[in-house]
């Protein structure tokens, strides 16, 4: 427990039932005897929440849902709000809030927890005046920032360098289910895909090769900007599923349901080039073989414990030539095996020993 507890607002635009590093993230810091107020949206009303040893959600709804107007209200919403309840130290979750929290909390300490390049996203490729906006905003406002983080050794380096602040790495891994004791089976022949529905994910690719693979099944869990498109592209398909956004309590299991997990990114966004997905973890904690891009993270860590298999090229044929190269049953035991050491090295537990050094100063 801190000596000194303080108030602590963790400002975000995702949905806060299913943003599972962020649930991590505020429970980690109200264990810490901190009170956490996560500012976020919602799909549906939280539960009324009087208990002290909550992390309080203060929801923010907006009329508008999407694009240039919605990103204006929720930061004016944002700023409003952090005047209003004057927290001691206020976390701005991506570039999306990093203004506002930086104009709402003017007597406060500012963080910044880096999840992605916002900057470098695949959906700016060729939008010179949005992708310049953003970049605007973080060359103005991470350098005023006290304590920043982000999720893997990439990204730390890549802020580092353009805007001279230190980064923590604080990776996004699930929570050790010491209850758990996945067997993965090849023979189900079902791939499955955990994640936002965006582009150059390599879901529109999966969904492809189900037309070439009519043995294997393909769950897609989560929705995002391309959730209508990909539905229309598998119409037909009676080999693929969309599940839809899960409870973050249901995922595990749904996972080892599964046989192969899928992670596959578009080398022309560097945003995804020197990523860490938080699904590589879990189909880890899932205890089954996953096919990943052979960017930088992925080698480390497939080098460290080898839980899946590395392809070169972000192709339907590359997919395909994985996921028939995980038939052969030796390879496919042998990865799967890993992941049970794998999971020991990477799970919470050890993340959130960081991120409480970055929340109380006392700690070493």
């Amino acid at each position: 427990m801190s000596d000194s507890p303080k108030h602590i607002a963790i400002c975000s635009t995702s949905l806060h039932e299913y943003d599972r590093r962020l649930i991590r993230i505020t429970k980690t810091i109200r264990e810490l005897g901190h009170k956490v107020t996560w500012i976020s949206r919602a799909q549906n009303e939280p539960d009324i929440q009087d208990r002290p040893d909550l992390v309080y959600h203060d929801i923010i709804r907006t009329r508008f849902k999407s694009g240039p107007l919605f990103y204006l209200e929720y930061n004016l919403r944002l700023i409003s709000r952090l005047k209003s309840i004057k927290p001691e130290i206020v976390c701005a979750v991506d570039l999306d809030t990093l203004s506002a929290c930086y104009y709402g909390s003017k007597k406060s300490t500012l963080y910044f927890d880096a999840h992605e390049i916002f900057y470098e996203v695949p959906e700016l490729i060729g939008k010179k005046l949005k992708k310049a906006i953003w970049k605007w905003i973080a060359s103005s406002y991470i350098p005023k920032v006290s304590k920043a983080y982000t999720v893997n050794h990439s990204l730390k380096v890549h802020y580092e360098r353009k805007y001279r602040v230190e980064f923590k790495v604080v990776r996004n891994v699930p929570e050790l289910d010491s209850q758990s004791n996945p067997v993965a089976q090849q023979t189900k022949k079902t791939l499955v895909y955990l994640g936002v529905l965006n582009k150059g994910r390599g879901v529109e690719l999966a969904i492809e090769a189900m037309k070439a693979l009519p043995e294997y099944h393909l769950k897609i869990i989560g929705e995002g900007d391309l959730s209508e498109v990909l539905r229309a592209q598998a119409s037909g398909l009676k080999n693929v599923s969309f599940l839809g956004y899960l409870k973050p309590s249901s995922i595990l299991n749904e996972l080892q349901q599964a046989s192969i997990g899928l992670n596959l990114l578009q080398a022309e966004s560097l945003n995804y080039k020197l990523s860490l997905a938080n699904k590589y973890f879990d189909y880890i904690h899932a205890g089954i073989p996953s096919i990943n891009m052979a960017y930088p993270e992925y080698e480390i860590l497939n080098s460290e414990y080898e839980t899946g298999i590395l392809v070169e090229d972000y192709s339907l044929e590359s997919l395909i030539d994985g996921i028939r190269l995980l038939e052969d049953m030796h390879l496919y035991s042998r990865l799967a095996s890993n992941t049970s050491q794998a999971r020991i090295q990477y799970n919470w537990a050890h993340e959130k020993k960081i991120l409480a050094r970055i929340y109380d100063d006392n700690l070493n």
